[in-house]
């Protein structure tokens, strides 16, 4: 069979379970998902993928194929492939769908699972993001004239989180444009609307590009006027938009560990409790380019702080460290970021290294001590404590518990 042909053999050592997984891999988000699920093999699982790209590849046919074939379990994460997971809704072999619906595959029962990015946490941070740049007079959500959930649950958790700090969210998408025909005229005469400097979210990065070219076309200035934030961090986009691109990382990473680890549950004879089916995963980071650097000097020098304690705050620099980078004073260092992050410096290098602690736990078997030590203390004792404070669990706890 001609799709059968199309797809790639990886094979664990050992006598290994066979796998289809099926994602596509055209973006960032497919190859960090596929890099997850290689996460988790790399602790000594023994499995036997075979991979599908496109949905032209991962059809009805290939599926009954790859059942009379012994397959152990599948992972499925293409859009537009109703036919192949009808097929899976019919039978009880282990699954695991990453966001994507059809073929009553939500109706089924017994051994599946389901993963979705969590669209609300990607419009809360996004709107956070944008909020503590402290630079916007509106703020707007450019989203997509389709009945698509996630766009509209971004769009939505996006608005309510301005809301909640007191800002007017103005939509661009199908809750409120649906007598309008979704084209660059309609979008610019949106963007020309808004209050300037104002701050957009769109709801990919795809759509974030469309949104620069059209203000680029209007000279529109960005980010003088418009600061614009997409979704999914795709480099290829992100990298070689004028200007660079900012975008909110979904953790695709730990969507597909997650997977890999549900699927040989299930495969293993566990059992998923229907009320833990689903399961949300959150963002990694939001990723500041060029797109939404503010304009002030005490804007491009918060900016500039921000990236580098991204990149360095696991070697366990500190405030002082910092300042000299810099060239500032402490005091006026603290005064700026203060004013525009509502946190010190020092909260936000911590914040980051707890949050990698808390990344490695999960993605990872090492030790603790190891990896209190990666992320820049040497005394393992003072991490244990500020982990506990700020999770409520401790890292031991957490590392256990149920996900």
């Amino acid at each position: 069979m001609s799709s059968n042909r199309k797809s790639q053999k990886y094979v664990s050592p050992g006598a290994p379970r066979r796998v289809v997984v099926a994602l596509r891999m055209a973006g960032i988000a497919g190859q960090d998902k596929l890099n997850g699920i290689f996460n988790f093999l790399s602790e000594g699982r023994r499995w036997q993928l075979i991979i599908y790209r496109t949905k032209h590849e991962f059809t009805a046919d290939v599926v009954e194929h790859e059942l009379s074939r012994g397959t152990d379990g599948f992972i499925v994460g293409i859009p537009g492939t109703d036919d192949a997971l009808a097929v899976l809704a019919a039978t009880d072999i282990p699954t695991v769908v990453m966001n994507v619906s059809g073929g009553d595959i939500e109706q089924r029962k017994g051994r599946i699972a389901f993963i979705k990015s969590d669209s609300q946490a990607v419009g809360r941070e996004a709107a956070n993001a944008l909020l503590k740049q402290g630079i916007y007079k509106s703020y707007g959500y450019a989203g997509y004239r389709t009945d698509d959930d996630w766009s509209r649950e971004r769009g939505t958790a996006f608005r309510d989180a301005l809301e909640k700090a007191g800002f007017v969210g103005r939509m661009m998408d199908i809750a409120h444009y649906q007598d309008k025909v979704e084209d660059k005229a309609t979008t610019l005469k949106w963007l020309k609307n808004l209050p300037k400097p104002c701050g957009i979210l769109a709801a990919c990065d795809d759509r974030a590009f469309e949104i620069l070219d059209i203000c680029r076309g209007a000279g529109i200035k960005v980010p003088a006027e418009v600061g614009i934030l997409g979704v999914n961090n795709d480099p290829i986009l992100c990298e070689n938009a004028e200007p660079r691109l900012s975008s909110v990382y979904p953790d695709f990473v730990e969507e597909g560990r997650l997977a890999a680890e549900l699927l040989g549950k299930m495969m293993s004879g566990g059992l998923i409790p229907a009320e833990r089916r689903l399961r949300e995963v959150g963002i990694r980071t939001v990723v500041h380019r060029e797109s939404t650097v503010a304009q002030s000097e005490a804007g491009r020098l918060v900016q500039k702080v921000l990236a580098y304690i991204e990149r360095e705050a696991v070697k366990g620099i500190g405030v002082e460290d910092v300042a000299r980078r810099f060239k500032v004073s402490r005091s006026l260092l603290e005064m700026r970021f203060g004013e525009l992050q509502g946190e010190s410096v020092y909260e936000a290098m911590l914040r980051i290294r707890l949050d990698e602690v808390k990344r490695r736990l999960r993605q990872t078997r090492d030790p603790i001590s190891e990896i209190t030590a990666a992320c820049g203390w040497k005394n393992p004792a003072p991490p244990k404590t500020l982990f506990k404070k700020r999770f409520g669990v401790s890292m031991r706890e957490y590392r256990k518990s149920d996900l």
